[in-house]
């Protein structure tokens, strides 16, 4: 179900702050509703719809935490700065029929207490750490923070959602939590330290690192193309469920470790990055470390996560962070995005020079086309002549039987073309694990044993799909043999 949501005041309030910044030599900084030319007014009151829920006077135990449902810019500004300054027990708050002053009125109520000044020092920070030793590249992270503000604004009202509420939370496939589990315990040792950008404001990385356990390095205990193609298949398959449209792989990081005190700013994914999960692999806390997202019916949750859990979210209009600094001795996550292949109502695949998921004449629009000259094109469709894949690699990889099958129609010579790294569609087939695809492209003279660097077609079945026993009787039943990959030799029991 498509829900579009635009998180926005419903009366335009300019808000402007002072924040002093010394080693930046300048004496203020104004911040503001970040209009500008590419955004004016009446383009972004054409997706004009009712922002964050007003806070409401409920009883949670008399938690002042819990006291309110809030929205935007309360735990930390994501649409304007400052954090709203509107606390809740200021007079008109506690008074029901107390008269608002106009510096309050269209601001959110604020019952977390003084987060304004937590934002200063986080931002300070960054603009301390960076300036440092004489590097002088503070302003930098005053740049990245204007640029998280405005994405956060323009962006979730400029795109189609396939979800009612925007995220959910479930356990992660058994078979994959216990793969990266044992990957973990055998590597988690080896972290190394994350490298970001300089004046990078996602997470605060200069007060507390972050820590990186790849799941591609090879070199690693376990670690690999097989243990990755794993954490895709069963992140797309559960996406895919969710969001009722194909998805194609955008990125998978590896287990990001935090540690104590670290904080994520709030934020939506840059775009190709739309259809994600986290999987939750291990922790040492004292207490949760919630996750706030704010879904689209504007209202701000904190999703805690154990170890197995799995929290699956519209990351490209989704404000999803961690304003809450992290209290015990670390977190683990694997971050995994897709991208949707298929527009909304749509059941084949879209062609259209604008991603599927972003709505035409929206504020992201022109950003979009002055960053994609030759319009759309799926971050992991490459272009002809790059690795040599063709549309047959790509339909086959994605389980697209009908489109597939059309395509061989007219192009029959392709069922056995190889790309670079010499695999046919037949191999993507099977790395998909689509039954009808591949028992299509076995119909259409695709070559049985042909050995790649990652073994034969047989091979990779049991490698990538295990139990699907019905792919592998497929292949035997065609006279496939169980070739490892070159590298690997093989013993008798294998050939």
């Amino acid at each position: 179900m498509m829900s579009s949501f635009s998180f926005r005041r419903s009366s335009f309030l300019l808000l402007s702050w002072v924040l002093l910044i010394p080693s930046l030599q300048v004496e203020a900084l104004w911040w503001s509703n970040l209009d500008n030319k590419n955004e004016s007014s009446e383009e972004v009151q054409q997706f004009d719809q009712p922002s964050s829920v007003k806070a409401q006077r409920t009883n949670h135990n008399n938690n002042p935490s819990l006291a309110f449902e809030y929205g935007v810019d309360v735990s930390f500004p994501m649409h304007h700065a400052p954090v709203s300054t509107n606390y809740a027990w200021l007079p008109h708050n506690q008074q029901p029929n107390a008269e608002i002053p106009d510096e309050y009125k269209d601001m959110p109520v604020q019952p977390l207490g003084d987060m304004q000044s937590k934002y200063e020092n986080y931002i300070q920070g960054c603009v301390d750490y960076y300036n440092k030793d004489g590097k002088n590249k503070g302003e930098r992270c005053v740049t990245t923070e204007r640029d998280r503000l405005a994405m956060s604004l323009r962006q979730p009202q400029s795109m189609y959602n396939y979800t009612q509420m925007g995220y959910t939370k479930i356990r992660a496939p058994d078979h994959v939590f216990r793969l990266l589990k044992e990957f973990w315990e055998k590597n988690k040792h080896r972290e190394t330290l994350e490298r970001w950008a300089v004046g990078n404001v996602y997470t605060n990385h200069w007060e507390s690192p972050s820590y990186m356990v790849s799941v591609e390095n090879e070199a690693l205990d376990g670690g690999g193309y097989v243990l990755k193609q794993h954490i895709w298949n069963a992140a797309r398959d559960t996406i895919e469920e969710w969001t009722g449209y194909k998805q194609a792989e955008c990125s998978l990081y590896g287990i990001r470790v935090y540690k104590e005190g670290a904080m994520l700013a709030p934020h939506v994914d840059r775009l190709p990055l739309v259809s994600s999960a986290i999987i939750n692999v291990d922790q040492d806390v004292d207490e949760p470390w919630p996750l706030e997202v704010i879904g689209h019916d504007g209202i701000a949750r904190n999703v805690t996560m154990e170890p197995g859990d799995l929290v699956l979210y519209e990351s490209h209009s989704i404000l999803h962070g961690r304003p809450f600094p992290l209290k015990g001795r670390f977190m683990a996550n694997v971050f995994i995005h897709f991208e949707p292949t298929q527009k909304i109502g749509g059941e084949s695949e879209y062609t259209g020079d604008l991603p599927p998921y972003l709505i035409p004449g929206s504020p992201e629009e022109a950003r979009w086309r002055s960053s994609n000259p030759h319009g759309h094109k799926l971050l992991n469709q490459q272009q002809p002549g790059t690795t040599g894949s063709t549309t047959a690699h790509m339909l086959a990889a994605r389980g697209q039987y009908e489109d597939l099958r059309q395509f061989l129609n007219e192009n029959p010579d392709s069922v056995n073309a190889r790309d670079k790294n010499d695999w046919m569609p037949l191999h993507e087939g099977i790395r998909k694990g689509d039954l009808d695809c591949v028992e299509l492209l076995l119909d259409r003279g695709a070559e049985v044993n042909a050995v790649t660097p990652h073994g034969s077609p047989l091979y990779m079945a049991q490698t990538f799909h295990a139990g699907n026993k019905a792919l592998q009787q497929l292949l035997e039943s065609r006279g496939a043999k169980l070739h490892p990959p070159p590298s690997k030799g093989a013993s008798e029991g294998e050939l």
